[in-house]
C-alpha cells in the first residue's frame, strides 16, 4: 500500500468509531432477507472497496471491474453482493457522481449500511446532491478535486451522522472562512481535513454564522 493509498490515524480512530456506532444487525429485527445473521459480523467489518487508481472516468466502469485486494480478500455473498461498509474511489478521473446509488446497490448487500465514501483526487466539480442519500454516511473525503463555491457545502448539513469531512486542495478552500464556515454549517463535524474540530473552531463558526445573519437581515431591510 502507497502513503497515498494508507489511512491516517484520524481516519482509522473514525472507522473505528463508525463501526461500533453501527447497529449490529445481529441484533436487529431489519434484516435483509438474503443475509443470515452470523455474515453480520464480516459485512460490519468487511475491507474496504478498492477501486482507487483506476483511471475510472465513469462510475458505471466499476461494474466491469474487480476491486483491489488488499490485506484482506474482498468477501462476496452467495449472489456476489461485496460484504463491507466502505467505498474507496480516490485517484480517478470522475468528474460525475450520478449513478453512485445505482453502483452502490450493485455492489453492496446491504447498501444502506455504507459509512465511508473515499472520493478524493478526483476531477469533481461540485457536491453532488446524491451524496445526501447515503443518509448512513459518517466519512466523506473529497480533497484534492475542483470544488470552487463555498454554498456547495451546505448539500451535506443533513447528512446528520457525517463526522469526519475532507476538502482541502479544492479552490474553495483559498476562501476567506473556509475552515469556520463548514465548521457552522455542519456544526455534527468531529474533524475537518484530518484536524480535530476544536472549542476555538466552533466559537469563531458561531460567531462568523452570526454576523452573516446579521448581514443578511440588514440587506433585505435595505431593499424592503
Amino acid at each position: 500500500m502507497t502513503s497515498e493509498q494508507a489511512q491516517s490515524p484520524d481516519v482509522e480512530q473514525w472507522v473505528e468509531e463508525a463501526q461500533e456506532e453501527n447497529i449490529r444487525p445481529s441484533k436487529s429485527r431489519a434484516v435483509a432477507g438474503s443475509i443470515k445473521a452470523k455474515e453480520f459480523d464480516s459485512i460490519l467489518y468487511g475491507p474496504v472497496v478498492d477501486y482507487s487508481f483506476r483511471k475510472l472516468e465513469t462510475l458505471s466502469d466499476c461494474v466491469k471491474l474487480t476491486p483491489r485486494t488488499g490485506l484482506r480478500p474482498n468477501e462476496y455473498t452467495e449472489d456476489k453482493k461485496l460484504k463491507s461498509c466502505s467505498l474507496r474511489l480516490s485517484h480517478n478521473r470522475l468528474s460525475d457522481l450520478s449513478e453512485l446509488n445505482q453502483l452502490i446497490n450493485a455492489l453492496f448487500v446491504e447498501p444502506h449500511r455504507l459509512f465511508w465514501i473515499d472520493l478524493s483526487f478526483n476531477r469533481l466539480p461540485n457536491i453532488d446532491p446524491v451524496l445526501v442519500q447515503c443518509t448512513t454516511l459518517q466519512i466523506l473525503n473529497l480533497h484534492g478535486n475542483q470544488i470552487g463555491e463555498l454554498s456547495e457545502v451546505d448539500k451535506l448539513a443533513s447528512l446528520v451522522h457525517l463526522r469526519s469531512l475532507t476538502l482541502h486542495g479544492n479552490p474553495l478552500e483559498q476562501i476567506k472562512g473556509y475552515r469556520s464556515y463548514l465548521v457552522g454549517i455542519i456544526p455534527q463535524l468531529k474533524s475537518l481535513d484530518y484536524s480535530t474540530i476544536t472549542k476555538q473552531d466552533r466559537s469563531t463558526a458561531a460567531v462568523l454564522k452570526s454576523f452573516t445573519k446579521r448581514k443578511r437581515v440588514a440587506r433585505r431591510k435595505y431593499y424592503d
